[in-house]
């Protein structure tokens, strides 16, 4: 009796996780399936899969995925390390069926995720569907992305939405974002990538992430290059944006506000119009700037004085970041005018170098930013500490951004820039900036703390606009922008020493910004390319030999 009970201890101790020793780093597998994988002509209605650890059942439960989809919801009968899938109904004759395991799940002591999905395909015919294509989701966290395959037909191509249709077969991303179908029935596939919060395999739009495919793709027997699909994924919005509000802060400017920001930005001045409604003339505007502490508004500056009224303001093609083009009210934006006349002087709101400013970059470019449009007369002297003056040369970046080019300066050295207010003086009011002149002091840094990077990128359209981001990691906070030359190359100069992730679009639409693709209506996103590895930029050394692929 006695080794009886210490038998039926021992056999009940091995049901729960082992206590103490070192910290469980295995990753949590499948080691056994009935039927096995490849199986033809199955006739069953269950599937059994055993792990070699004890696993959390929910976590099972929301990492499966059976393909073609069974019209009832399978139950799950669990029995220590094993898990038979019943299927309720009749499986399909002459049909390849894929049993999908993803990295969602996790074991059952420590919360180890399973390293890559699993894959099980048996067939109730003859014979198995042979198609395969793969993947990789390039993102911070790209482990456990769903990933949602549709078969395209003539009658869904132009209709398929994520958020409302049942994929084909679905998969999970890996610890590296990698993915793979196998086993699929031969045909052109589209393909997303989502984040399923839900875990209801449909796409739920501006609450889950999604990557857009670049071109559909044709699974085949073999797995050959073009067989490969890259995914971004991103937070995609459907709202169009929308004015709140439009006010006349004097006789000659405007303020609108916004309900999100607006590109192309600048706003393009010709596609603002204000019209005097009574006289049916248009008023020109002559500047549009963001004014300071204001989030999603702009001042429009025009030519002549409004008078009381009224007056609507018509926008052409505006949108928001996700290409959503600004909703406007069927009656139209028609606001008030104002006499009020413009008295007030014009602030300096930054500038770079700021006073006592040290470190700085001896070839860089200065610049201040002011809060009105101004005049483009202006005096500004650059000196160094023996009093000579620095040549400078002044140019005019946008209405309200003056731009001080400069000769190299020495390093480590101090220099005062001054500034006469009086030159400086609003476009719409003429009113000087101030009646003094107003200087500060810097001193530069050393010029040898930089490094440089540079590359190529090459891509199928030779002469599209590609722009290479360059962003720091870590402490490196330095983020860089540059557009590739007619050969391909890029450089970026002083670049402070630190890590570095870099990658590069095709600017296809000459925005300034990655289009990342919209699900429905399908639009594809802009070709890009990412350079997975970090690099590391040293001082007085070039980081080059750089190659991105963008496709």
């Amino acid at each position: 009796m006695l080794l009886l009970g210490v038998a039926f201890l021992s056999a009940c101790a091995s049901q729960r996780p082992p206590e103490g020793g070192p910290p469980d780093t295995e990753a949590p597998f499948i080691e056994e399936t009935y039927p096995a994988n490849e199986t033809v002509r199955f006739d069953g209605g269950e599937v059994s899969l055993r792990f070699n650890e004890y696993v959390q059942r929910q976590s099972f439960v929301d990492a499966v995925h059976i393909s073609p989809l069974p019209e009832e919801q399978p139950e799950y009968e669990w029995s220590g390390k094993e898990v038979t899938i019943v299927f309720p109904d009749t499986l399909l004759a002459d049909r390849t069926y894929v049993i999908t395991v993803g990295t969602k799940v996790k074991d059952q002591h420590a919360g180890n995720p399973m390293l890559g999905t699993f894959h099980l395909a048996f067939s109730t015919g003859d014979s198995l569907d042979t198609g395969r294509f793969s993947g990789l989701v390039l993102d911070e966290k790209p482990s456990g992305i769903t990933i949602l395959a549709y078969l395209l037909t003539p009658e869904i191509a132009d209709t398929l939405d994520p958020s409302t249709d049942r994929p084909d077969y679905a998969v999970q991303t890996g610890d590296d974002g990698s993915f793979h179908f196998y086993n699929v029935a031969p045909g052109n596939y589209r393909v997303f990538a989502i984040r399923d919060r839900s875990n209801d395999l449909k796409y739920n739009v501006e609450s889950e992430e999604i990557g857009i495919p670049n071109r559909d793709i044709t699974a085949g027997d073999s797995l050959s290059p073009d067989a490969h699909l890259r995914f971004l994924i991103a937070k995609e919005d459907t709202t169009r944006p929308s004015v709140q509000r439009i006010e006349a802060l004097s006789a000659r400017t405007v303020r609108v506000k916004f309900n999100e920001t607006l590109y192309p930005q600048p706003l393009p001045l010709t596609w603002l119009r204000i019209r005097d409604t009574m006289t049916v003339t248009d008023v020109p505007v002559i500047a549009a700037l963001a004014p300071p502490g204001e989030r999603y508004a702009w001042d429009l500056y025009t030519q002549t004085e409004l008078s009381g009224g009224p007056y609507s303001l018509e926008l052409d093609s505006l949108r928001d970041g996700d290409f959503n083009m600004i909703l406007l009210p069927d009656s139209g934006l028609v606001f008030p005018g104002s006499a009020i006349p413009d008295t007030t002087a014009p602030t300096l709101l930054r500038r770079f170098p700021t006073n006592r400013a040290r470190t700085v970059p001896p070839d860089s470019s200065f610049w201040v930013v002011f809060d009105s449009p101004m005049s483009p007369g202006c005096s500004v002297q650059l000196t160094d500490s023996s009093g000579n003056a620095v040549p400078v040369d002044l140019h005019w970046s946008s209405a309200d951004e003056l731009r001080i080019e400069h000769s190299l300066l020495q390093d480590e050295a101090v220099y005062t820039l001054c500034l006469d207010l009086t030159s400086l003086r609003d476009t719409v009011s003429g009113i000087s900036t101030g009646d003094s002149t107003e200087c500060i002091s810097f001193t530069t840094g050393l010029q040898d703390r930089f490094g440089t990077v540079s590359g190529t990128v090459t891509s199928e359209d030779s002469s599209a606009t590609v722009r290479i981001r360059l962003q720091g990691t870590g402490k490196t906070d330095v983020s860089m922008e540059a557009a590739a030359d007619a050969t391909r190359t890029f450089q970026f100069i002083r670049v402070p020493e630190g890590s570095y992730i870099l990658d590069a679009y095709q600017d296809n639409d000459n925005n300034g910004r990655f289009f990342p693709g919209t699900a429905n209506p399908f639009r594809p996103p802009e070709p890009f390319g990412i350079l997975r590895d970090t690099i590391r930029v040293r001082a007085r050394w070039e980081t080059n030999g750089i190659t991105i692929p963008i496709r």
